[in-house]
């Protein structure tokens, strides 16, 4: 009995966050990528059985993106400091 209760409320819960997927939909590329998703990424996460959690997928894609853009403003830093030395390097061979 408890087990299809918690069913139930799973799959409500998954029909809940589709309709938020569905509003996501009316919004603008622009507005899309401030929160670091993609149109692509809502066909993805709809693409899903009807009563898996379509969220899980956003939240993936939006924290890969948002880590390989800080990656990419890392590398374009220059080195300063004791990081730019190179003679302080020891080579193992």
């Amino acid at each position: 009995m408890i087990a299809v209760a918690s069913g139930s409320i799973r799959i409500f819960k998954a029909f809940g966050r589709r309709r938020l997927i569905a509003e996501l939909g009316e919004f603008d590329d622009h507005m899309l990528r401030d929160i670091g998703l993609t149109r692509s990424d809502l066909r993805d996460a709809s693409s899903g059985p009807v009563w898996q959690d379509p969220t899980s997928v956003l939240v993936v894609r939006a924290v890969e993106r948002r880590a390989s853009r800080r990656a990419l403003v890392r590398e374009a830093q220059p080195v300063t400091g004791a990081k730019a030395r190179t003679n302080d390097v020891i080579a193992c061979r």
